[in-house]
């Protein structure tokens, strides 16, 4: 009797400890560990994500990369870093890239790989053209950047984008009195 009382005991305090248990995976993508850990559902909802994005993206049945699995059990509820995961897919498939959408007054002008390199290059477009009579010269629109997945051959040419937007919102000059030059 008293062992079926310890017995049932320790099954009790085994199913309590399962219980609080959370199985989560520790993931590889292409041989380069991510940090943190995976739930299932959160993993599955990157993988598809991921999957369904590079489609979009490139048009075609993407090649998705190597994934390594580990699972573990733990304590704590594993972070479930989606957006993290998810990326860390997109950047491993082959013809997808992190890349620079350009608006100019919210009309999208296509994408650059390097929107500060864009900036730079804009600015000095717009001071190489500063007629002498003038202090300052900006584009007369809102230019904005927006950190996008794109296929890799897709990005415009930065002088093509710099003449896209000066002809979208063209560059004003002002005199040291603040009069349009």
């Amino acid at each position: 009797m008293k062992k079926i009382r310890v017995l049932a005991l320790l099954l009790a305090l085994l199913a309590l400890l399962a219980v609080h248990l959370h199985p989560q995976y520790r993931v590889t993508v292409d041989g380069a560990p991510l940090p943190g850990t995976y739930s299932p559902s959160a993993l599955k909802e990157s993988l598809r994500a991921a999957e369904e994005a590079a489609e979009e993206i490139l048009r075609y049945n993407a090649k998705m990369p190597e994934t390594e699995r580990r699972l573990c059990l733990r304590f704590r509820p594993a972070a479930d870093e989606k957006d993290a995961l998810t990326s860390a897919l997109l950047h491993a498939i082959s013809g997808v890239t992190l890349a620079d959408s350009v608006y100019v007054n919210g009309v999208r002008l296509g994408t650059v790989a390097d929107g500060q390199k864009l900036c730079e290059m804009l600015r000095a477009s717009i001071l190489g053209q500063m007629p002498r009579a003038a202090v300052s010269g900006n584009i007369s629109g809102r230019l904005e950047l927006r950190r996008v997945y794109t296929r890799a051959d897709r990005n415009t040419d930065y002088e093509d984008m710099v003449l896209l937007i000066t002809g979208m919102a063209p560059v004003i000059y002002l005199d040291g009195s603040g009069k349009l030059v």
